[in-house]
């Protein structure tokens, strides 16, 4: 596979700069991860400071009642909101790689061909049947995993959306069911 020393430099410098995207795109998934946590904490403390001056400054039961319901659809559309800006960045990090990992079987199918070129440069005589049957084994798995790769991509994102979609509508038929009945009750 290596001719020469620079061969087998090239080749290891090549997987360390792969080695460092890798991280790179593992370590950019778990930033955007933790930047969403942080900032739904910080959403939350100040929820929550809020929520406990509103109760404090209820009166009666019936001022309850609507102060509960009027929290219902809100808590429930911060809820589809975390979960979307989560989906989302999960999203991003998986299509990175993906793409990263597309770009390796990508190389490493061109690598083979290459090595299997040079080999039968230096093969014997009525080898290159075989040669040629080993490279067209090759090209049609590369194209079958691209068409693979291509339909689950294809398939995941629209079941992902659909039952994102699904989910939304459930929370908000939930969450106006809920703000119905609440000052009924009270009533």
């Amino acid at each position: 596979m290596f001719t020469n020393a620079q061969d087998f430099a090239a080749y290891g410098q090549a997987n360390l700069d792969k080695a460092v995207r890798l991280s790179s795109i593992v370590l950019s998934g778990a930033e955007r991860m933790a930047s969403l946590q942080l900032e739904l904490s910080r959403k939350l403390l100040n929820d929550n400071a809020q929520a406990v001056k509103a109760l404090a400054e209820i009166k009666d039961p019936k001022a309850f009642a609507e102060y509960q319901s009027s929290q219902a659809q809100p808590a429930i559309d911060q809820s589809l909101n975390v979960a979307r800006n989560l989906y989302d960045a999960a999203v991003q990090t998986q299509n990175e790689l993906t793409a990263f990992f597309e770009d390796h079987v990508s190389e490493s199918n061109q690598a083979v061909l290459t090595s299997l070129d040079k080999l039968s440069k230096n093969a014997p005589a009525g080898s290159d049947v075989a040669v040629n049957a080993l490279k067209t084994l090759i090209t049609t798995s590369s194209a079958a995993f691209d068409n693979v790769s291509k339909t689950a991509k294809k398939m995941g994102s629209d079941f992902a959306e659909a039952s994102a979609e699904a989910a939304a509508n459930t929370a908000k038929a939930t969450g106006a069911a809920v703000s119905r009945k609440k000052p009924g009750a009270a009533a």
